[in-house]
């Protein structure tokens, strides 16, 4: 009797628990951007979720899946496994590396704000004996360092043995960090010749917008027109490319 009675007991307060912990979902929390080191875009934030109930959640597993505002995906990242103590918080850091190329899904992300879709979901033992998962899907806002980004030739004209032309580069920096470092651009013939290239050196504080001119000297018989002009940012730890621009 008395055995039954504890069984009761405990499958009446693992019920009270689960509903407790069933309100509670993960919680993304601070998510923020900065350059990483070999041409990457780093997404940290953290994710946390409450045990408000009154037995241990165990072997906690966390896995998140990031898509770009057109849904492709950028990447996964995982947290765990880690216990969480009766009426508790656990918070989990995470950061996500993108690397970043003119033809990767994570390049939008230098040019174009945007949400960012985050969908996860962990799997854990509750109260020693019970599975329990837990799932969250929203949409994270992103600033892009290099919102609206376009980079434009100017008229050429004859000077110092070659031929200079002036580029225009234009964008806004809509991220939460100074973007400090140089703008380097080449100019390509429809042949893929390097013709010449110009350098931008940087220091754009968050939300400022940044439009400069600069000369760029091209090698002698070598047009522009219906070529690229190829962009990079580097910043000491990373170089990041540009989707190219075509020159009309």
């Amino acid at each position: 009797m008395i055995v039954l009675i504890v069984l009761i007991i405990f499958a009446g307060t693992v019920a009270y628990s689960a509903v407790e912990v069933a309100r509670s979902s993960p919680q993304s929390r601070g998510f923020s951007a900065s350059f990483g080191s070999n041409g990457t875009v780093v997404i940290s934030g953290s994710f946390s979720l409450s045990n408000a109930g009154l037995y241990p959640i165990q072997g906690f597993e966390l896995a998140a899946r990031i898509t770009n505002g057109t849904g492709a995906f950028l990447g996964t990242l995982g947290v765990g496994p880690t216990d969480i103590a009766p009426s508790s918080t656990a918070d989990f850091p995470v950061a996500l590396y993108l690397a970043v190329s003119a033809n990767s899904p994570a390049v939008s992300l230098l040019t174009r704000d945007q949400y960012l879709g985050v969908s996860a979901w962990a799997n854990a033992t509750y109260a020693y004996l019970f599975p329990l998962s837990v799932t969250l899907t929203e949409n994270r806002a992103w600033g892009a360092p290099f919102e609206n980004f376009h980079a434009s030739l100017g008229t050429p004209s004859l000077g110092g043995g070659g031929v200079t032309v002036p580029v225009t580069v234009t964008f806004s920096n809509h991220a939460s960090f100074t973007e400090a470092g140089t703008l380097s651009f080449i100019v390509q013939s429809s042949s893929s010749v390097d013709c010449g290239g110009a350098t931008f050196p940087l220091n754009v504080p968050p939300g400022t917008l940044y439009d400069q001119t600069s000369e760029a000297t091209l090698s002698s018989g070598c047009s522009p027109a219906g070529g690229e002009l190829l962009a990079t940012f580097t910043n000491g730890q990373t170089t990041l490319s540009f989707p190219p621009e075509a020159i009309p």
